[in-house]
């Protein structure tokens, strides 16, 4: 459970990160003419009675934050969400309950505000590396701490990235600007070659820095097991040989799909029908603990369920060989599952992967700040062994890409 922050400060210097508690947040708001009171906190009493909003769900500062007075664009879309009025409701009391149980993390989630956040972004880009998930992440960030951002949405490929021939090699994405120096950064790409492909050219043309971090996922676009694997592998064989050169990475795990299948995976039905897991098999239910429960002796394939699905069973013990740590979502994000259909505007089309806003993204949220919190220390470590900004910066990083196979835009 992370420990309430509401002041901080990160002290830089081109070979270091120390994160100290202590700053001055005010002046930083300021910046964008606007105030912000650091000694406004929000409780759980609250917040399980109805009396404040949560950050996590759409809550804020308002009326002091300028951003919250925005009604169109990035800022209406923070204000109102995609999932209507009462499913945002129901997920709000869906977490208060897992809270009320006495479930780990509920009721630290409830009151996280942008300043538990702050430490971790000051100085440094952030960057959100993945498919469709990870682009539906990024917005659930970027409206997370909007009161911290000039609602500027900055093109990667066009804006940020510096050289036409590393452009040809970016799909899409945006960066968040924050503030001191922050950015809150998603770069989408569809599986791990294409992210390896790119990677020779993070500090001379995306703009990356040693003191990055990369919260990275990919395997939607992976429905087998040897694809998967084999793509997993190519990103492997190229961090062996650059872990010391890269920023820090973390990967996020996997999330569950709640297709018409025994296990939820994709179905290739035109208008699928999204319904929970084990639905035909007496269902799997989240107990206190946050652990799946179900009959396994009735439905023994659920077994896979519980292990956190196929591509969590594959990419996990890569993970573990590499080194990376993984952010765990699987478990909180298996109830989730009445929130898809609103996922697409088409009202016939049950898109039985994405979510609508605010749901699972929201979770993912708070496991990432408690899985970098415990990984602070690491994470300076890391830094600290290794080269200086400047040999990075003409550094030659394309070993282990040669022959990589990149699908077409």
């Amino acid at each position: 459970m992370p420990t309430r922050i509401s002041k901080a400060e990160v002290t830089h210097d081109l070979d270091f990160h120390v994160i100290a508690m202590a700053a001055e947040l005010p002046m930083c708001f300021r910046a964008f003419g606007q105030l912000y009171d650091t000694g406004v906190s929000i409780s759980y009493a609250d917040i399980r009675t109805f009396k404040k909003k949560p950050y996590l769900v759409g809550g804020n500062q308002e009326p002091t934050c300028n951003n919250c007075l925005v009604d169109d664009g990035v800022a209406g879309f923070c204000k109102r969400l995609t999932c209507p009025y009462p499913e945002q409701r129901n997920f709000l009391e869906h977490l208060i309950s897992r809270a009320e149980l006495g479930a780990p993390g509920y009721d630290a989630m409830l009151t996280m505000t942008p300043c538990d956040w702050w430490p971790l972004l000051q100085n440094r880009t952030l960057w959100l590396v993945g498919d469709s998930l990870s682009q539906e992440f990024m917005k659930t960030f970027q409206c997370f701490m909007y009161e911290f951002w000039d609602l500027d949405m900055v093109d990667l490929k066009h804006r940020v990235v510096e050289t036409d021939f590393v452009r040809d090699k970016v799909r899409l994405g945006w960066c968040a600007n924050l503030l001191h120096g922050a950015r809150i950064c998603h770069h989408r790409v569809n599986d791990a070659p294409e992210y390896t492909a790119v990677l020779p050219y993070f500090y001379q043309g995306l703009t990356g820095k040693r003191t990055d971090i990369v919260m990275m996922n990919t395997g939607m676009w992976s429905n087998d097991v040897d694809t998967y694997t084999s793509r997993l592998g190519v990103f492997a064989q190229y961090y062996k040989l650059h872990k010391q050169e890269l920023p820090y990475f973390v990967w996020r795990d996997s999330s569950p799909q709640f297709f018409h299948t025994p296990t939820g995976d994709f179905d290739r039905s035109e208008h699928a029908v999204c319904q929970p897991i084990g639905f035909y098999d007496g269902g799997i239910t989240l107990d206190k603990d946050n652990v799946l429960v179900s009959d396994f002796e009735t439905s023994p394939h659920l077994q896979t369920v519980h292990e956190g699905g196929w591509r969590n069973q594959i990419s996990r013990p890569v993970m573990q060989a590499l080194g990376i740590p993984v952010i765990k979502t699987w478990n909180t994000s298996v109830p989730i599952w009445q929130y898809h259909k609103n996922a697409h505007e088409d009202p016939n089309h049950n898109d039985c992967t994405h979510w609508c806003h605010p749901s699972a993204y929201a979770l993912w949220l708070y496991d990432s700040l408690v899985k970098l919190q415990e990984l602070e220390v690491d994470i300076a470590k890391h830094i600290s062994q290794m080269p200086s900004q400047q040999q990075l910066d003409v550094l030659d990083m394309k070993a282990g890409t040669e022959g990589i196979v990149v699908d077409p835009f």
